[in-house]
């Protein structure tokens, strides 16, 4: 038990320096390695995939408030544009918990991973992402928003992945994309959560769980990922963030292709 509970520290400190450090969100770290840990526990494909999602998910609601109060002090959080994208992608979050409960447990890793290393070949091939000379407004909202919240939730992200490309194309600056993508990744964290409590009430899927939320990993993962968070701030000063970025692109493309084998 204290070997388990190291490791959801490790991978705690890990997703919160990795997030600090290059801004990406601590789902693609939580993810393949809670699946690991749940499955050397002897629990089948078909509960520690969904319910390593469903545990990166409720992490974020700890990270994703802290993230929402840092950006909104600096005024960098278009609330207006929040009110809109917000609800739809918290309520695509609820769908995407649907979606990754109904699946396979092997079906939803493969999905994890492919993902995982498309998102691995952005890192690595593109240098930023360019804002587009136009009105910022989150056109297509409803199209997107719910899309965007879907496909987080059911690999265990808060979306910026998809979000600041997203809103970039829409007009929005760089800082403030990046500020209305870490606000929207709460609605997602929630509306998964809700999604995967709900799902998974009344079934005795693991022990310490709740539904689909393994607690002990929660609390952990959670506070450990809030502790390392702001040494990966340091580190983001000190050290070639670029280089950093293409390099963990490079890992999370072998950790898709080892997901999805």
């Amino acid at each position: 038990m204290l070997l388990i509970l190291l490791a959801l520290v490790m991978t705690g400190l890990l997703a919160g320096v990795l997030a600090g450090l290059l801004g990406i969100g601590g789902g693609l770290v939580i993810v393949p390695a809670l699946t690991f840990i749940l499955v050397t526990m002897s629990a089948p494909m078909d509960i520690a995939v969904p319910m390593a999602v469903a545990t990166s998910l409720a992490t974020m609601l700890l990270t994703s408030a802290s993230a929402i109060w840092f950006h909104d002090r600096r005024g960098g959080v278009d609330w207006h544009c929040v009110i809109r994208l917000g609800p739809a992608v918290g309520v695509g979050a609820a769908i995407g918990a649907w979606l990754a409960v109904w699946m396979p447990g092997e079906m939803l890793a493969r999905v994890f991973a492919v993902v995982a290393a498309l998102i691995g070949l952005r890192m690595v091939l593109a240098d930023s992402t360019s804002t587009l000379a136009r009105d910022p407004f989150p056109r297509l909202w409803w199209l997107f928003g719910p899309g965007i919240g879907a496909v987080s939730a059911m690999i265990g992200i808060g979306g910026g992945s998809f979000n600041v490309p997203y809103l970039a194309r829409n007009g929005y600056p760089m800082v403030r994309a990046v500020a209305i993508a870490s606000t929207c990744g709460w609605p997602i964290a929630l509306g998964g959560v809700t999604g995967f409590i709900a799902l998974g009430w009344g079934q005795e899927l693991w022990a310490t769980s709740m539904g689909y939320l393994y607690l002990p990993g929660v609390v952990a993962i959670g506070l450990a990922g809030m502790l390392g968070a702001p040494a990966g701030v340091a580190l983001a000063h000190r050290l070639p963030a670029g280089q950093l970025r293409r390099l963990f692109g490079v890992i999370l493309i072998l950790v898709a292709i080892r997901m999805a084998w």
